[in-house]
């Protein structure tokens, strides 16, 4: 269905005019961005061209031929000048190439180009670092380094030219990642009775009721593991190569190599570990609750939606005008100049990101859609990049932001964002707004995973297929994302993480940057939206040369990384969306139609209904308030006392056999005439459950003014029963009130938490 209705060009003029979202907005004036060149043209209008290395390596020639005398300073200034051009140029076809090769993964030149423009990229990149190290030894050094930061010439100063081994591991590392781009779009098959099946044919037949369910999950194992064995063993090469580079650079670890030298972080390994136990701790509980209250939404229409791919870009531009002009004049050039390719493609990679034509000042967006919600929540998060690529200075000596800094910009946006989902998906809002939590604290969770397995692959020697799994696996139940009881030893879905096949240590960004960017919704919630988007892009404008935690201290924002900022974190955010509340609100409503979540009962109810000690009506309503019989009541008080089931004597009543084991028990007396279908008082309710439980009656004084039975004192003692306040304001017990099911739960789950509490271990 996705694919036929991605594929249609939708008539959305009408649709957009009963759409509250595409009503006009006023735009609210920023001024936080210098202005940048941008090309005029649109994307369709930029034309790759297949560049030669050897011209520039000439002109870069023509440059050192100047440099020896200080007397062609002017010149080779000018010369050199005209390099950079060159240089940037090839750094442009060289991202176009690689956004064709993402289009279609499947056209034999678009990967043939994108591999020989790796290769290309890397002797140039080489050549020029190599040129702007001699002249700053130059006579001629005065013009570059008047060009360059401090923190620049440190750099090419110390500049080493790439060996023969590192531009061989380049190439390999290319390779293989175009081997894994063809490879993951080859769908795994599985033999089923003489016919081989994809996951789709799978899904399928389970749905259209041909296949059943329990031989369908089998078959999507073998998938799974199919996959897992393909994709793993590019990984298991690109795990070597990568080991290789890193001791070609002078690292002992992979690991320390990316952080230190692709990603530039102002953290090690080592030192975030702390960050991932936190995260264990604190956001792991939070995200469980979040994730199982969206399963109660999942069949909410704004999640279901699956043309956001065509209507995002117009559902976002009224509000995203409100927040800033600056974000909206961003969004207007990406779409008027069609920088961007978000529609659904067969061919495509099923990756999302937004890149840069520096030679065009253009940044360009790119997706590959679900066909759900996922789609839009996409599109607001690269526009957070783009408006920072939008914003930032394109030239050759232009610092670039840090990896985690960067992942701020989009995650920030989103979750600011969510400040217009009211008015943008009316009755939906809180179940969009629930998605985004969830999203957001999964990435944190999930950065954390795939970072400790990464950490894991590349400190281990020789590692195998099958330590990968088993490490998945036992990380999988240590971050809560499989079932304690889950006697699975290996896990096989790691390998449909793309960024472990072309960012390797990539994913930590996505925790660490999420974790700073809920600062930001926190800090919306407590105080004037409209200084908190000024707050934002305040983030988004510092220089792009401060480091990840830097950036936060530069706007006197709590450091991402502490434990303790963690904890709060957690605590701020299940204080704000209540998500444990919620869920008893979400699952009361989804079991019966009466309840909603809004009751002193709701947690007991929903316990006892979940334990399967109570059930609801026929009719699918609870009815709280509807007396307790004595059969209802002996069957519940028995059971919680660790009685089996009883059957009815022969021709009783159904609640005889609870009858005759009370009173073979001593809690009811053999003598005594009960009716097991007359209402049990709240009295008799007490003193039938303190005899089931063995607590002796309480001679103290009686908290009640209507009563001073012993059980009902040594209940109350407990905290396992309540009264009620009179009208003079005495607190009386009503013990011959009639007991409802709503009350009969609530003692009932009180006891449940009296026991939890005393098989705790002493502290």
């Amino acid at each position: 269905m996705k694919k036929k209705l991605l594929s249609l060009a939708l008539a959305l003029s009408l649709v957009l005019t009963l759409c509250p979202w595409a009503m006009a907005a006023d735009t609210r004036e920023t001024d936080f961005f210098e202005d940048q060149p941008h090309t005029e043209l649109s994307y369709d209008q930029i034309e790759y061209k297949h560049m030669e290395t050897q011209p520039i390596l000439d002109a870069m020639e023509e440059v050192r031929g100047l440099m020896a005398d200080k007397a062609n300073e002017e010149a080779a200034a000018k010369k050199f000048e005209a390099v950079t051009d060159q240089v940037m140029e090839l750094m442009t076809m060289y991202t176009l190439a690689d956004i064709r090769s993402y289009q279609d993964a499947t056209n034999e030149s678009y990967v043939a180009e994108s591999e020989y423009m790796n290769t290309a990229w890397n002797d140039v990149v080489d050549a020029f670092s190599l040129l702007i190290r001699d002249l700053l030894a130059s006579p001629c050094a005065g013009f570059i380094t008047a060009l360059l930061s401090e923190e620049d010439i440190a750099y090419y100063k110390d500049y080493e030219a790439m060996t023969e081994e590192q531009r061989s591991l380049s190439e390999q590392e290319q390779n293989l990642q175009l081997a894994y781009y063809a490879a993951s779009l080859t769908p795994c098959t599985v033999e089923y009775e003489g016919q081989a099946v994809t996951e789709d044919d799978v899904y399928a037949a389970v749905a259209a009721g041909t296949l059943d369910a329990e031989v369908g999950d089998g078959l999507l194992t073998e998938l799974a593991k199919a996959q897992n064995a393909a994709l793993g063993e590019i990984y298991l090469k690109m795990v070597d190569v990568r080991g290789k580079t890193a001791k070609a650079y002078g690292y002992d670890n992979y690991g320390d190599y990316a952080y230190a030298e692709i990603y530039d972080r102002d953290y090690t390994q080592e030192e975030i570990r702390a960050f991932h136990q936190a995260v264990k701790e604190n956001i792991v509980p939070l995200y469980s609750l979040l994730s199982t209250l969206v399963s109660y939404q999942y069949d909410d229409p704004a999640l279901l939606r699956e043309d956001y791919s065509l209507v995002s870009e117009d559902m976002i531009a009224p509000y995203i005008a409100q927040m800033s002009s600056e974000l909206k004049e961003a969004l207007d050039y990406m779409t008027s100049h069609k920088m961007y390719d978000v529609t659904y493609s067969e061919t495509k990679q099923d990756a999302g990101f937004t890149t840069m034509l520096y030679s065009f000042g253009a940044p360009f967006m790119f997706n590959q859609p679900y066909g759900d919600l996922y789609d839009f929540c996409t599109m607001v998060h690269e526009l957070g990049h783009y408006n920072n690529y939008y914003w930032d200075d394109a030239s050759w000596n232009a610092s670039s932001d840090n990896i985690d800094t960067a992942e701020v910009h989009s995650q920030g946006l989103e979750l600011l964002f969510s400040h217009y989902y009211p008015e943008i998906f009316g009755q939906s809002a809180n179940a969009v707004s629930d998605y985004l939590m969830t999203n957001l604290t999964g990435a944190i969770v999930q950065g954390c995973l795939f970072d400790e397995l990464q950490q894991y692959v590349y400190a281990t020697k020789n590692v195998t297929l099958a330590q990968i799994n088993a490490e998945y696996r036992k990380l999988a139940g240590e971050y809560g994302l499989v079932d304690p009881a889950d006697e699975r030893t290996e896990m096989y879905g790691w390998v449909t993480i793309p960024h472990t096949f072309t960012s390797p240590m990539y994913y930590i960004s996505y925790a660490v940057s999420a974790a700073g960017a809920f600062d930001f919704w926190l800090s919306a919630q407590e105080g004037k939206f409209e200084d908190t988007v000024d707050k934002y892009l305040s983030f988004v404008a510092l220089p792009a040369e401060m480091g990840f935690q830097e950036s936060f201290e530069a706007l006197k924002m709590s450091n991402p990384l502490s434990a303790e900022y963690i904890q709060s974190l957690a605590a701020a955010l299940n204080g704000k969306l209540e998500p444990e509340k919620r869920l008893y609100a979400e699952a009361l409503s989804a079991q019966f139609t009466d309840l909603e979540g809004i009751h002193w009962y709701d947690e007991a109810v929903l316990t006892m209904v979940m334990a399967g000690l109570i059930s609801g009506y026929d009719d699918g309503s609870f009815k709280a308030d509807v007396s307790v019989t004595w059969g209802q009541a002996l069957k519940l008080v028995l059971l919680m006392a660790g009685v089996e089931e009883q059957a009815p004597v022969e021709d009783g009543h159904w609640a005889s056999g609870y009858l005759a084991q009370a009173q073979g028990l001593g809690l009811v007396d053999k003598d005594a005439q009960i009716d097991l279908n007359a209402a049990i008082d709240r009295a008799a309710l007490c003193g039938l459950l303190a005899k089931a439980l063995g607590i002796p009656a309480s001679e103290n004084e009686s908290p009640f003014a209507d009563t001073d039975d012993g059980a009902v004192l040594a209940l109350a003692e407990l905290g396992v029963i309540t009264g009620y306040t009179a009208e003079d304001g005495t607190q009386v017990f009503n013990g011959e009130g009639l007991l409802k099911r709503s009350e009969l739960c609530a003692v009932l789950y009180r006891v449940m938490l009296l026991s939890s509490a005393e098989e705790q271990p002493a502290a």
